[in-house]
């Protein structure tokens, strides 16, 4: 019986070599083309608007962006398990644990990460907290507003007095006016210290004597 030689032999374990190769690749790819994916469906509700806000997978693995009712879809997520967040700027939003099953396509499990509460599907997303807000908003010019500002009342009375007090004053009885003058000067020296110190020393002055011619 005749065997191969050395180059033949090569030959054949190359081309053994060569078609198990072919034959893994193919399984590979069938094994990829069969693999399942799933997609995930949600809703954000917020009475913010949702301008810039995007859904995130991992960090970044998986996105989409809501549309203007809230809702959002993250196509073609393969299987395992996943972190979902929320980026806005505006407000916080609960995390969610996603587990997509590798056995059935769109089974789905999601899990609230901060109170472990399952969450159906679609996902229905809220705030748990809006951001503060650093910088107030400028209101527009208010008459009343200027109206009860304490340095326009004071001039408004002051204002008053210098217009009203006059005339009062020239409709009064020249003995009711003594009278005023009296009070008003009376009233300014309570609020003098040096004048009223002086008062009560005479006072002082006026009960001795009385006592001396008595």
């Amino acid at each position: 019986t005749n065997t191969p030689g050395p180059p033949l032999l090569v030959e054949t374990r190359a081309a053994m070599a060569l078609l198990a190769f072919i034959v893994a690749s193919l399984a590979l790819v069938a094994s990829a083309s069969s693999e399942i994916m799933s997609d995930v469906n949600g809703r954000l509700s917020s009475d913010l608007p949702l301008d810039g806000v995007r859904v995130v997978l991992n960090g970044g693995a998986y996105s989409a962006i809501p549309r203007q009712d809230g809702s959002f879809v993250i196509h073609s997520v393969r299987p395992g398990t996943y972190l979902l967040e929320v980026q806005d700027v505006q407000s916080i939003w609960p995390m969610v644990r996603l587990d997509v099953s590798a056995k059935a396509a769109g089974k789905l499990r999601a899990l609230l990460t901060h109170n472990r509460q399952p969450v159906p599907f679609p996902l229905p997303l809220e705030p748990l907290v809006a951001k503060p807000v650093f910088f107030e908003k400028r209101e527009g010019f208010q008459w009343s507003a200027m109206l009860m500002n304490p340095m326009v009342i004071v001039m408004g009375v002051t204002l008053l007095i210098m217009v009203v007090f006059p005339k009062m004053m020239a409709n009064m009885d020249p003995e009711q006016l003594k009278e005023m003058q009296e009070m008003q000067g009376g009233l300014a020296d309570m609020l003098n210290p040096d004048k009223l110190k002086e008062k009560q020393q005479q006072q002082l002055k006026d009960k001795r004597k009385e006592k001396r011619e008595s």
